[in-house]
Order: structure tokens, then C-alpha cells, then sequence
């Protein structure tokens, strides 16, 4: 056999290495996604994203979220993260995170009470083989964070305690959310 008699191989393009998550991985969809400009970061977002938030009704789409994370990113400019852990199996991140900043607008009905609010957050990410973000699961002490904003009575408040703090509370809110109008009219 010469070497005239063996087929010539033909060239196959160079498939893609196949996704792998990565903790950078996890860190770039996170910083893009709570950038101003967070629009760049839709593009890890597949189009059957969907999003967990406890005591929120189920979030469809990439942009839904990201428009959330623009409200809270509003309502506390100085928000700063805190990452403890990324555990990583496959395809999914486990996240532990501490989330501090100001409420200085409203977040989730709540008008600016001016507090500093500090939540730890355990999140679930899954992603596909593409790399973007398929589903998001998020869980934190929310309670907590209500008891920071004066919305709950602390723990250990007796029967009478919660009525008038609720009494004081509800007329706290009410003033600042006039406080907040007032303060988004124009002049």
C-alpha cells in the first residue's frame, strides 16, 4: 500500500470543550447581572429561566429578574455583597451570601425607612450546557430583615407589644411613604 492509497482526511472543525461551571463562572453572571447597566448580562439568562423568591410568585424570563434586581439596587445604592461560599456539582452553584446596604427607596412595597439592612441568603443556581442560567432559588432570612426595617416586632414582644408596635409601625410607614412621594414630585 502506498500512501497515494489512503483516503486524504478531511478537516472537521474544531468542536467547542464542552461547559463547564466554573466559581469565575458564577462571579461574571453575577457581577453582570447586578451591574447599572445589567442588559449586557441577559445573554446567560436561557429563555426557560425561572427564578424562586420566597413569598414572590415564580419569575419568568431573564429580564423580569434582572428588572427586580434593579429595584433593590435602587432601593439600597450601597448595597454590598458578601461571598462566603460557591459549592459547585455539575451544573449547579450553591451560593452563600450576606447582602448589606441602606433602604433609601422602596423595596417590595415597603417605603425607605433610611436602615441598614443585612440579610444572609443561601442561593441554588442551575445552569445548561451553554452556560446560561436556567433556574434560580433563593432563600434568606427575611424575617429578619423585616425586624430590621421595624416592620416585625423584635422576638419576646408580648400580645401588647405587638399591637402597639404594629400600631406605631403602620403609622411610621404611612409617613414615610408621604415623605417619599412627597419628595419624587416635581417642584
Amino acid at each position: 500500500m502506498t500512501t497515494h492509497d489512503i483516503p486524504a482526511q478531511t478537516k472537521t472543525a474544531k468542536e467547542p470543550a464542552p461547559f463547564r461551571l466554573t466559581r469565575e463562572h458564577v462571579h461574571k453572571v453575577a457581577e453582570l447581572s447586578w451591574s447599572k447597566d445589567n442588559s449586557q448580562a441577559l445573554e446567560w439568562y436561557a429563555p426557560e429561566y425561572r427564578a424562586h423568591l420566597p413569598g414572590r410568585p415564580v419569575m419568568k424570563g431573564g429580564q423580569e429578574f434582572l428588572d427586580t434586581l434593579n429595584m433593590v439596587r435602587a432601593a439600597k445604592p450601597d448595597l454590598e455583597v458578601e461571598w462566603h461560599d460557591i459549592l459547585i456539582e455539575g451544573n449547579r452553584a450553591v451560593l452563600r451570601l450576606t447582602f448589606r446596604g441602606h433602604q433609601w427607596g422602596p423595596l417590595f412595597g415597603i417605603p425607605p425607612t433610611g436602615r441598614l439592612l443585612k440579610i444572609d441568603e443561601i442561593i441554588v443556581e442551575t445552569y445548561d450546557d451553554q452556560g446560561r442560567m436556567v433556574e434560580f432559588r433563593q432563600e434568606g432570612d427575611y424575617a429578619g430583615m423585616l425586624m430590621q426595617m421595624g416592620i416585625v416586632p423584635p422576638p419576646g414582644t408580648g400580645p401588647l407589644g405587638t399591637l402597639a408596635h404594629s400600631i406605631r409601625t403602620a403609622v411610621r410607614l404611612s409617613w414615610l411613604d408621604r415623605k417619599h412621594r412627597k419628595a419624587q414630585q416635581p417642584r
